[in-house]
């Protein structure tokens, strides 16, 4: 199922998935971000959450876009600063410390509820702790994410790119909801001077068995905001350091 999505994708005459619905960033962002917030909308940003949370099977990937947008407007919503947060927990998953993934990832989730990287963790926290309902709950959240941003475009033009929230989110894209693998890596902008992720994703054919590519474009304006708001902790020690040093 995997590689027949990956082919999809990836094949030029194919667009958005089938989409669903029509997504303009340079259009609609501000707009849905404004229903976000608006507390008598069913946009609205708290009670999406709280549909999302609950696992609620009638969130279309329309409401989950519109969930990601409110979040950008979110006090939390600083992803340049928490990828070393993201990083932490990757890492001691793959150190087999999965209690200890758990509780990070119940910390940070508090904070930032729609962290893809947190969401599949959590997941795979339970799954290797034997919790199958567990894992399969954060699964759901993690792919109902990977879906609405797979409808939010077609990631082929800077100007239809994919709608992420930070710069992370395309790479778990292509590795995990595609099953793909990432070759070059940049970053440009649209025509609108909007702030995009350019990655390149590559796959076997299966029939050639020749090495094929194609460059997807991730929408990360409103990330790239956030990049000089706040220092991440490796930065704050390192800054404390200097200071120590200079005191002497």
């Amino acid at each position: 199922m995997r590689q027949i999505l990956s082919i999809l994708i990836l094949t030029a005459s194919l667009t958005a998935f089938g989409q669903e619905f029509e997504f303009d960033y340079h259009n609609d962002y501000g707009k849905i971000l404004s229903q976000t917030n608006d507390t008598s909308n069913s946009l609205n940003y708290n009670k999406l959450l709280t549909r999302f949370q609950n696992n609620d099977t009638t969130l279309t990937d329309f409401e989950v876009l519109a969930l990601l947008i409110g979040f950008t407007d979110n006090e939390y919503f600083k992803p340049y600063s928490y990828l070393t947060t993201e990083r932490e927990i990757y890492s001691l998953n793959g150190n087999g410390q999965f209690e200890k993934a758990l509780s990070m990832c119940d910390s940070f989730l508090v904070n930032v509820p729609v962290s893809q990287q947190a969401l599949i963790e959590k997941s795979y926290s339970h799954h290797k702790l034997g919790q199958a309902d567990s894992a399969q709950y954060y699964m759901w959240q993690f792919r109902r994410i990977m879906d609405a941003m797979a409808q939010s475009g077609d990631g082929l033009t800077p100007e239809t790119a994919f709608f992420s929230l930070g710069p992370a989110d395309g790479q778990n894209f292509i590795r995990k909801y595609l099953s793909s693998n990432i070759g070059t890596m940049g970053s440009g902008r649209d025509k609108y001077g909007n702030f995009i992720d350019i990655l390149e994703v590559t796959w076997k054919d299966e029939e050639s068995g020749e090495q094929e590519s194609r460059t997807l474009y991730f929408q990360i304006e409103h990330a790239s905001k956030t990049m000089f708001g706040d220092l991440n902790f490796e930065d704050l020690d390192k800054k404390g350091k200097k200071k120590k040093k200079k005191r002497k």
